[in-house]
């Protein structure tokens, strides 16, 4: 390939710290930088990117290659899609192809780009509409850089001017512009404030319509109050967030994300600043979304109408979130106000209910408080409403955290709520599939044990070493014998592990450190496998009326909580 080729081109005036650091937070390791998968789950980071070639590799799932394979993956699109949305990012020209040769993508986008262009010429032929908008709190600014549109009454006119181009009834279809009915073909928007929807790179790949009937306002209880786009080759509900375009920089820097439901609070939150917010635009919160989020903040911000059923629905997701490690809280809104209306009215009380979230299990327990409940049905609740949130927190300290907490308000020793969360554990681990639940628990330890060998062995073959490396190996040894993990003989790839290491640490001027927060980090991470294992055998031997060695668990298990405390104050 020619040196003036456009990939050549693209790679010249993109690098693939840019690329990468566009979608996921990089952190600085020497010459290269590193991050967490954005492709697999995990708590340790084994994604890196190098600079000098180009390219990035994942030791976790073993994914890697170049900046056009990486918004492959991460964007779900075939070669020609990257090469042109990174073209449009290095400002490189592609060179015009016959329309005949054009792909699937390329006439869908086309059609999704002329239906916004229609809607927002009836947008401006329309002053009801923009009335409408303005009294919502919306700028002219606002309206034309979200590419706000209206989608008329009658029943074709998006479909006749789209045939007027020249787009064929079934592209049109394929794109979710239009319905078949007795009569043919007509339009699948009508009457509705249309809102775009991207993808992460800022394509507009679908719409959600909010009813809008001026003149005839008994017919919008007879109506979807919002339509999305069905799902298409382009549009897929579950992985896309309005907003998300727009806001993951932002997410990045302030490492966090606030989350609301609709358009206009969207709209009306960017415009006041808080530019980290995202919106579900009436889907459901999947847990494609939460990783979506995961890659760029830790913490989540639920800022949700206040509609007390509206958020118990959710739980699900919630405890979705916290078991993926997102951090998750809850801003506070008026009764009777949603986002939007309440910044509208109060755009520093906005700033502070955001400011001031509640962590998710603070909030719940206020909540539970502010019911006056005997102590007696305050703890049932508690068992029943709140301790399977702290059940799914991964970080054992933040776990410990929350129980020492709410033991201290319901005035109860620890251990008891230690037993109740045993049971939601066992409950809920039995209605997972097993082969994934051990996947998952062997997986966080491995890496840190092939971070460790990696190590050992790199500096083995260095001269210069920093590392006394029989020290080492026997300490690793020790560790693999007292807990049955996988011996430092065993370990396989161990060309990997190298270059693993010497891609993270040349250079690094805390190697020795970096290797024995590693080893307190495998220690850790062993124990708390363990008392998460004993925790279950409690509950199986309370189930079977074992009390004395439920009893002898109990015991077992405070005594590894102490060591993880050592092991935690060690750190500090």
């Amino acid at each position: 390939m020619s040196p003036s080729s456009p990939v050549d081109q693209i790679k010249e005036r993109l690098s693939i710290s840019d690329v990468v650091g566009s979608y996921v937070k990089l952190e600085r390791a020497g010459a290269n930088f590193k991050a967490k998968c954005p492709f697999h789950s995990e708590r340790t980071p084994s994604f890196f990117v190098s600079p000098p070639r180009g390219t990035y590799h994942c030791f976790g799932c073993n994914r890697g290659g170049d900046i056009f394979t990486f918004v492959e993956e991460i964007e779900g699109v075939p070669f020609g899609d990257a090469l042109k949305i990174l073209a449009d990012r290095a400002g490189v020209v592609l060179k015009s192809v016959d329309p005949k040769a054009k792909s699937e993508y390329d006439k869908l986008y086309g059609l999704i780009e002329a239906a916004v262009e229609y809607y927002r010429e009836c947008l401006s032929e329309n002053n009801e509409a923009l009335l409408y908008l303005k009294k919502r709190g919306l700028t002219d600014e606002t309206i034309r850089a979200w590419r706000i549109g209206f989608a008329k009454e009658n029943w074709s006119g998006l479909y006749d001017t789209l045939k007027k181009k020249g787009y064929a009834d079934l592209d049109i279809d394929k794109a979710g512009l239009i319905v078949s009915g007795e009569r043919g073909y007509y339009d699948r928007f009508r009457s509705r404030i249309m809102f775009p929807l991207a993808n992460p790179s800022g394509k507009i790949i679908g719409f959600s319509g909010r009813i809008f009937l001026p003149y005839d306002k008994t017919k919008e209880k007879e109506l979807a109050k919002y339509v999305n786009s069905p799902d298409t080759v382009l549009y897929n509900k579950s992985r896309v967030l309005y907003g998300y375009d727009k806001a993951k920089a932002e997410m990045m820097r302030e490492n966090s994300t606030v989350l609301v439901e609709g358009q206009m609070d969207l709209l009306m939150s960017h415009q006041s600043g808080a530019i980290n917010t995202i919106a579900l635009s009436g889907t459901a919160l999947t847990e494609d979304h939460l990783k979506m989020i995961k890659r760029f903040a830790d913490n989540l911000i639920l800022a949700l109408d206040s509609d007390a059923a509206g958020f118990a629905a959710s739980e699900r997701a919630w405890k979705l979130a916290i078991s993926l490690g997102l951090d998750v809280k809850v801003a506070q809104i008026p009764k009777g106000l949603d986002p939007a209306d309440f910044i509208l009215k109060d755009k520093e009380g906005w700033e502070i209910a955001i400011s001031g979230a509640k962590h998710i299990i603070d909030y719940l327990f206020s909540g539970l408080k502010e019911k006056g409940l005997d102590k007696r049905t305050l703890s049932l609740e508690v068992s029943k409403k709140i301790l399977p949130y702290v059940a799914e927190i991964s970080n054992k300290m933040d776990q410990a955290h929350f129980v020492g907490k709410l033991a201290g308000e319901l005035s109860m020793a620890e251990e008891h709520l230690w037993e109740e969360i045993s049971k939601v554990k066992d409950s809920s681990s039995a209605a997972l599939p097993p082969p994934a639940e051990k996947k998952q628990e062997f997986f966080r330890k491995d890496v840190i044990a092939r971070k460790i060998v990696g190590i050992i062995l790199w500096q083995e073959g260095i001269k210069g070493s920093v590392v006394d490396t029989e020290k080492a190996k026997e300490n690793y040894q020790k560790i693999a014998e007292n807990y049955g993990i996988e011996k430092f003989a065993e370990m396989k790839n161990k060309e990997d592990l190298v270059f693993e290491s010497e891609v993270y640490y040349a250079g690094h001027e805390r190697i020795p450190q970096e290797l024995a927060e590693l080893f307190r980090n495998l220690e850790k991470e062993l124990l708390e496998e363990n008392f998460s294992k004993a925790m279950i055998e409690i509950a199986q031997a309370e189930k079977s009326g074992e009390e004395d060695r439920a009893d002898e668990l109990l015991k077992k298990c405070q005594e590894i909580s102490k060591k993880i405390n050592e092991i935690k104050s060690r750190n500090i």
